[in-house]
């Protein structure tokens, strides 16, 4: 099988124009692939789950099918310190270690497109942050609020995911995957915390203000 390590990298950087090419004389795929990945099952524009890597989903379309993977259901697959895996009960995970073991590129680009989703996630929160902070200009501390809402933010867990027809960088919220955040999620998460922040200090300063009233008033009165 053709060792395909390099066959997606242009100038050492992964490129769609690279897919295209390892294509070759599968334009009529590749087209029918790069309409795929944009499309919800309606066939609209789906601007929540575009492809992260038209190069690694190219890749994993060329090659699940010679290692026995079926997909779908979709692969979940995992960053470790020993490289990316399945994850964990996928009784597709050897087969899928075999193919990355024979093709490092693949790993290349799973690392990329997982690198640059963690990037442009960081991106949308600091832009969401600098609109909301343009319209707040409340008493309260806000540099105590946002630096308690960027550690909130933190993603808990990230899996990169293919379903046969694109790919996307997922995160774990509650106990469930979603796409990766963008900047609406952060602007409709910074209202959501502020309102609780700002319930939260009125109700510490009235309370705050009645433990003085009381203190005062139980003052003992001089003779």
């Amino acid at each position: 099988m053709q060792n395909i390590s390099n066959q997606f990298f242009v100038n050492n950087a992964a490129a769609a124009n690279a897919a295209k090419a390892y294509a070759k004389n599968n334009d009529i795929g590749f087209a029918q692939l790069m309409t795929a990945r944009n499309t919800g099952v309606d066939g609209l524009v789906n601007p929540m789950r575009p492809d992260v890597s038209p190069a690694l989903t190219m890749a994993l379309s060329g090659l699940v099918g010679s290692y026995g993977i079926n997909v779908p259901p979709k692969l979940r697959i995992f960053s470790t310190k020993k490289g990316f895996k399945l994850e964990e009960g996928d009784e597709r995970g050897g087969k899928f270690e075999m193919l990355l073991n024979d093709h490092t590129g693949v790993s290349d680009l799973l690392a990329q497109a997982q690198t640059q989703a963690l990037a442009s996630r960081d991106e949308a929160m600091q832009s969401a942050i600098e609109t909301f902070t343009k319209g707040n200009a409340s008493g309260y501390d806000m540099n105590g609020f946002l630096t308690e809402f960027k550690e909130n933010e933190k993603p808990r867990a990230v899996s990169i995911v293919y379903d046969g027809n694109s790919t996307q960088v997922e995160e774990l919220e509650g106990k469930n995957w979603r796409p990766i955040k963008n900047e609406s999620d952060f602007m409709a998460d910074l209202v959501k915390a502020y309102t609780r922040y700002s319930l939260t200090q009125d109700a510490t300063e009235v309370h705050e203000a009645k433990k003085a009233k009381n203190s005062l008033v139980s003052l003992p009165v001089g003779k």
